[in-house]
């Protein structure tokens, strides 16, 4: 599998699965733009990436503000041409642990404008160049919109739009040659969780989280990334509306029956 000459987009990408899938990339010969609200991150993954020999651009992208889409489809575009699109970032008022009902409006326009409005918005103003490139979207969903995960209401719902918007434009844009695709990940272990929580915090969760999941793990970044690879990849090209759940089993399991006497 090769990404060698393409160019992509990788939204969120200092840290985290958007890490993990702009280094693969990078290491399957992608030219990829880097994008972090602190331009300072951005460059620190580049800096990785070159040290490996591959290429990399670092550029300022805040979901939560739409003038940064701009500036981030130029860095992407320099060299001619655009050919991926992963939406990955994410903006932290749509998963805060509210109830929907106890939520000031303020909190939920900013959730749904930061992560579904701004992320349609980067997504058709790249239409012209993947258009040119029969290029492909990958969006980054969550397994909560199979199996509802109750206290995250907001992201959940958004989450769920987003799932419904790559069907959409997978349909709408097949003519074009774009192929829009979606992963659905579980818990993930990420760079970023891990900083935001105390060590005991964080074996607590893994275990918790290690029950919800039946094969037995929470996954690793490297499980989400090397499928966004394969689906961007030429070797995906009959693929297109698609959401694949990579989430060690957490939206299949069942409840247990109860026994019969």
């Amino acid at each position: 599998m090769t990404l060698k000459d393409k160019t992509a987009i990788v939204t969120g990408s200092s840290g985290g699965i958007g890490k993990a899938i702009a280094v693969l990339f990078a290491r399957l010969g992608a030219q990829v733009v880097v994008t972090s609200r602190a331009i300072g991150r951005a460059e620190e993954v580049c800096e990785e990436i070159r040290q490996h020999g591959g290429r990399a651009t670092a550029c300022v992208f805040d979901i939560d503000d739409p003038a940064t889409i701009s500036p981030v489809l130029a860095a992407a575009t320099a060299s001619g041409g655009m050919d991926i699109l992963v939406n990955n970032a994410l903006s932290r008022p749509a998963i805060a642990p509210h109830s929907l009902q106890d939520m000031e409006y303020s909190q939920l326009q900013a959730g749904v404008t930061a992560n579904l409005t701004n992320v349609l918005a980067l997504t058709m103003a790249a239409h012209p160049y993947l258009k040119k490139a029969r290029g492909t979207v990958l969006n980054i969903g969550s397994a909560v919109v199979n199996r509802h995960t109750i206290g995250i209401p907001l992201y959940a719902i958004l989450k769920g739009a987003v799932g419904q918007a790559t069907r959409v434009l997978a349909a709408e844009w097949a003519g074009d040659g774009i192929r829009v695709n979606q992963l659905n990940p579980g818990f993930v272990r990420t760079d970023t969780f891990s900083a935001r929580q105390t060590e005991e915090n964080i074996r607590m969760l893994t275990e918790q989280f290690t029950k919800l999941h039946p094969l037995g793990r929470v996954g690793e970044v490297e499980d989400i990334a090397a499928l966004a690879a394969f689906l961007v990849s030429d070797q995906a090209a009959w693929i297109t509306g698609a959401t694949v759940d990579v989430d060690g089993g957490f939206s299949v399991q069942g409840a247990l029956f109860p026994a019969i006497r």
